[in-house]
């Protein structure tokens, strides 16, 4: 088994470079063959106009060399003198060479015909040539020659991809640690930063487009992974931070509480203190599932058709005490006409009650928070705004950021900071979008849009 990606490239470069060489051989092998050839007809071209010119008889013929005549539907030859019949009919008259009946033909139309024959173990190359009305001369010439100049080629050719495999393969191993150069400086520059476990930006020059992008590629990693780890760390300082604070309340208040024997009243104050701390450490632990389960990707929508504007008022009438309480005036401006959204109900409603509490609980008394609901031909949008203290300018891009809160002395209590992240969450999982106006001391507008072809 092959484990080094430079032993692959190095097999493949060799594989490629003999098949490349066999290609080329056989290229130069066909077209060598095919000159040889070439110069053997150009020769027997020129004999055979010589000899016609010449017009050279039976007594003047060489070996390799006759003529055919036809007389009427007969056909004759005449060879050289030494040869055992000097004219004779071919049906009958064994001859040196086979006649090709039908190259024959074609020469006594007038066209040059070559044929290669064999006789008595050599092989022959042999012209049928037109030397006048009704008769050809033939001559042939010995492929001997040819056949060693062939013979020597195929030699070279068999003997010298041993030696061309050999170059190859140092060739190709040379190669390919050129081609993998780069990946072994990212792997080492990987290394490094694994054991210094500082994540900086890997440099390791430019080596071409496609390593280029890998780097890039590696180096968006390594910012991902930071900003993932420092994501981490401040999640966990800002858990741990935010349990510990109702959890110092609830053990300072209980030793206090039991230094000594308290009235009836005093106990029932401590419980109802105790009882708000163990409330908000409950709301801070569901909050922290919740977005686990976010983070995590194992949280299911129940998507479903319902009626906007009754889901935002069975909202309302849950908050409507609590802003009795404080003295906000609650007013709710919907459309005549219904709104049907889809969506997941239970996600949806914590969302807007996360939003609705957050308006009443920066709303001063005397103040209003209003809910409405609109649609139009592309989109769905519902607003809750209020006339509390705003958020500042430089603090808006941020408020939907994990535990992130506003400077404290602008509001009347502190919350986790974890309830604007979620409702943005669900808002964008229910293919939402919102947005935030808002001015310090005139209050602030949450808008919600769903696209309406979502809802269809």
């Amino acid at each position: 088994m092959i484990r080094t990606f430079r032993m692959r490239l190095t097999l493949i470069y060799t594989v490629c470079f003999v098949v490349i060489f066999f290609l080329v051989a056989f290229a130069a092998y066909t077209e060598y063959k095919q000159r040889l050839y070439e110069t053997v007809d150009w020769s027997l071209i020129r004999l055979a106009r010589s000899m016609t010119e010449s017009k050279v008889d039976a007594n003047h013929l060489e070996r390799g060399q006759e003529i055919i005549t036809r007389f009427g539907t007969d056909y004759h030859q005449t060879v050289r003198r030494d040869g055992t019949t000097v004219v004779g009919s071919i049906s009958s008259v064994s001859q040196r060479w086979p006649v090709s009946m039908e190259k024959l033909q074609k020469a006594l139309d007038g066209r040059l015909v070559y044929d290669t024959v064999n006789s008595q173990g050599e092989k022959f190359r042999v012209l049928y040539f037109p030397s006048g009305k009704d008769e050809v001369l033939r001559v042939g010439a010995s492929l001997e020659e040819v056949k060693k100049h062939l013979e020597s080629l195929n030699r070279l050719i068999i003997v010298f991809p041993v030696f061309l495999i050999s170059l190859a393969f140092v060739i190709s191993w040379l190669l390919a640690g050129i081609a993998v150069a780069p990946v072994i400086k990212l792997r080492k520059r990987a290394e490094e930063i694994i054991q210094s476990r500082t994540p900086e930006k890997i440099d390791i020059g430019s080596k071409g487009k496609e390593i280029d992008a890998i780097v890039v590629i590696f180096n968006n990693m390594l910012e991902d992974i930071q900003s993932s780890l420092e994501a981490h760390r401040r999640f966990t300082s800002d858990v741990a931070h935010e349990i510990r604070s109702p959890l110092t309340s609830l053990i300072g208040n209980t030793e206090v509480t039991l230094r000594k024997k308290r009235t009836v009243e005093e106990y029932e104050e401590l419980l109802r203190n105790n009882l708000a701390d163990m409330v908000r450490l409950s709301r801070i632990t569901d909050n922290i599932l919740f977005l686990t389960k976010v983070d995590n990707h194992i949280l299911e929508l129940r998507k479903q058709r319902f009626d906007l504007n009754h889901f935002l008022t069975n909202i309302v009438d849950r908050f409507r005490f609590k802003a009795e309480r404080s003295v906000i005036t609650m007013s709710e401006q919907y459309g005549e006409t219904p709104i049907e959204l889809f969506g997941d109900m239970n996600l949806l409603e914590q969302a807007f009650s996360n939003l609705l509490d957050n308006a009443i609980k920066y709303t001063p008394r005397g103040g209003m928070v209003t809910i409405g609901s609109a649609m139009d031909e592309s989109v769905i949008r519902v607003t809750i705004s209020d006339t509390g203290v705003g958020i500042p300018e430089g603090e808006i891009p941020h408020i939907f950021d994990r535990f992130y809160r506003g400077e404290k002395e602008q509001v009347k209590s502190v919350g986790t900071g974890l309830g604007l992240s979620i409702t943005q969450w669900i808002i964008n999982a229910n293919s939402g979008k919102i947005h935030v106006k808002s001015k310090v001391g005139a209050g602030s507008d949450f808008m919600v849009i769903f696209p309406a072809a979502e809802q269809r």
